[in-house]
């Protein structure tokens, strides 16, 4: 599994970003980071964090947007994916009080939208769509982002979720009696099972994130960078 693509989703060191996108991005890639995905570019131009993507070798996996932003600013996010070079547009977060019909159709009618502008919609789950079944409402035109540790935290095996989509994200919590945030490895998801798992059902990318650190956010990424390469069998 030596082609493992492994990428930061850059949420889980907002505060560094909103403080100094290009340096964080110089640490992240320092890490090792294949590639970020984006929730945010923080005041910056397209142009710009493209010229900084490119000089440190960071591919823009992706890029998660309110289904609301998707609705009503599509077109500057498609002049954003042609800057930066991504191609999947998430959905990525709806309120669980309106996993409702009503919310399934209008991201029906944003996945022809977004298929029209040239991109692939996708929707990013939290615990809420696992245990309410709303994932499994979605059309095949809309890909499944997993979030592992989502799935798990809703008392479902991951693996039995995976297969819908190309990205996975690689999140690890303490237990499911609280959300307990912690660095890939550290939790009880077990991700020396999932993380080959995502592989083999087709998974083109494994991104971390990690919704809070307790201590510094960039030295999280890099431990849970280095376990998952550990439990992917890469050599460091």
């Amino acid at each position: 599994m030596s082609d493992a693509q492994i990428g930061l989703m850059l949420y889980s060191v907002r505060e560094a970003c909103a403080a100094d996108l290009e340096g964080t991005l110089r640490d992240v890639a320092a890490i090792g980071y294949d590639g970020v995905e984006i929730f945010d570019l923080h005041g910056h131009t397209p142009a710009q964090v493209s010229a900084w993507l490119d000089e440190l070798g960071l591919v823009a996996i992706a890029r998660h947007s309110l289904l609301e932003s998707i609705e009503h600013d599509l077109p500057a996010l498609a002049e954003e994916a042609r800057a930066l070079g991504w191609q999947r547009l998430v959905v990525s977060w709806v309120d669980p009080a309106n996993l409702t019909d009503e919310t399934l159709d209008r991201i029906i009618v944003a996945a022809s939208a977004v298929a029209d502008a040239g991109l692939e919609l996708g929707y990013h789950n939290h615990d809420a769509e696992v245990s309410q079944g709303f994932l499994e409402r979605l059309p095949p035109a809309v890909f499944v982002e997993l979030d592992a540790g989502w799935a798990w935290y809703a008392g479902v095996d991951p693996v039995d979720l995976l297969g819908r989509g190309p990205l996975v994200h690689i999140k690890d919590l303490g237990s499911r009696a609280g959300r307990q945030f912690c660095a890939v490895g550290d939790g009880g998801v077990g991700y020396e099972r999932v993380a080959p798992a995502a592989l083999e059902a087709g998974a083109e990318w494994l991104i971390v994130e990690q919704d809070e650190s307790d201590g510094s956010a960039l030295a999280d990424a890099a431990r849970s960078f280095s376990a998952l390469r550990r439990m992917l069998g890469v050599v460091a």
